[in-house]
């Protein structure tokens, strides 16, 4: 399904250049020659991005931002003022009226069309985040997986999963349960800056589970590094009797009571060195699939990764 970019300018010449800009791509655009006739294509049909021009006939560029910020269904569009004057101060006056970005006049079509697209992700990530953690949520994740699938560079998938969590969660309430999950999102936001290099993404699918996507040359360091992060971690999160003794006792899911382990985590790494990741689908199935086999391994001890190696 095509996205929808909403331009609003009384300029006819500037209507047809964003046309022919757009042409081909997955962009339709639509047009408004002042305030009042967007606020109409608005109702319609709710833009991706808006491109907006200040000085408009009946209802000016800074009136319909002001509407738009003021509306709770409207607000989160990303708008982006086109504007004659670059004027650091014309500028900053935009963005504190609520814009989201400012292009001046004369532009460069590539970078437009970059500004655009980088809005239109960046509202899409915001509003798909996870409330807990801020971390991309499920519909980013699948949109980030598929970017890098077409681009057909190496590919690393992590599916990283707190073990026995529910255990600690039932027993330690729901805010320090809330908190290791925080801890968790924090300790693999860090991976990020402990490897610049390996194009680090992290997403929080929900609950206990994180996905992590990078470049594969170093995919085994990088779960080595998370497992033995989060094993300096976990101890730390309970107190000094469960602590020293290794485990909690609760209930299980068949309300059977019994013994819990320490947080650990599943770490299952699926990558396209040997096989071919054409599809999101197929990447979670093989994730699951090693995630699974490790959850069964019996008198396991720490956090424990494995790489996929099987060819296809």
């Amino acid at each position: 399904m095509n996205r929808k970019l909403l331009v609003a300018d009384d300029d006819k010449t500037f209507h047809k250049i964003i046309t022919r800009v757009f042409a081909g791509t997955d962009w339709d655009v639509a047009t408004a020659e002042d305030g009042l006739s967007a606020l109409e294509s608005i109702a319609l049909q709710t833009p991706d991005v808006i491109l907006l021009d200040l000085n408009m006939p009946r209802l000016g560029g800074r009136e319909l931002l002001a509407r738009l910020r003021k509306d709770a269904r409207l607000a989160t569009i990303p708008v982006i003022i086109i504007s004659g004057d670059n004027s650091p101060q014309e500028q900053a006056a935009e963005f504190g009226l609520g814009a989201d970005d400012f292009i001046s006049k004369p532009f460069n079509p590539v970078e437009l069309a970059a500004r655009i697209e980088s809005a239109s992700r960046r509202t899409r990530r915001m509003l798909a985040a996870n409330p807990l953690t801020c971390l991309p949520g499920g519909p980013a994740i699948e949109e980030e997986a598929a970017r890098r699938i077409k681009t057909g560079g190496p590919l690393a998938f992590f599916y990283v999963d707190i073990d026995n969590f529910k255990a600690f969660n039932d027993n330690y309430g729901y805010l320090n349960g809330d908190n290791a999950i925080k801890q968790a999102a924090a300790l693999l936001t860090d991976i990020q800056n402990a490897f610049p290099a390996e194009d680090v993404f992290v997403g929080h699918i929900g609950g206990d589970d994180f996905v992590l996507m990078a470049a594969p040359a170093k995919c085994e360091e990088i779960a080595r590094t998370i497992a033995t992060k989060f094993d300096a971690l976990a101890p730390k999160l309970y107190n000094r009797e469960d602590r020293e003794r290794g485990y909690i006792v609760s209930k299980d899911r068949m309300n059977n009571v019994r013994q819990f382990p320490l947080m650990t985590l599943t770490i299952a790494v699926a990558t396209n060195e040997k096989r071919a990741l054409d599809h999101y689908a197929k990447i979670v199935d093989i994730a699951s699939e090693i995630k699974k086999y490790l959850k069964g391994l019996k008198d396991r001890v720490g956090s424990m990764y494995l790489k996929d190696r099987r060819l296809d």
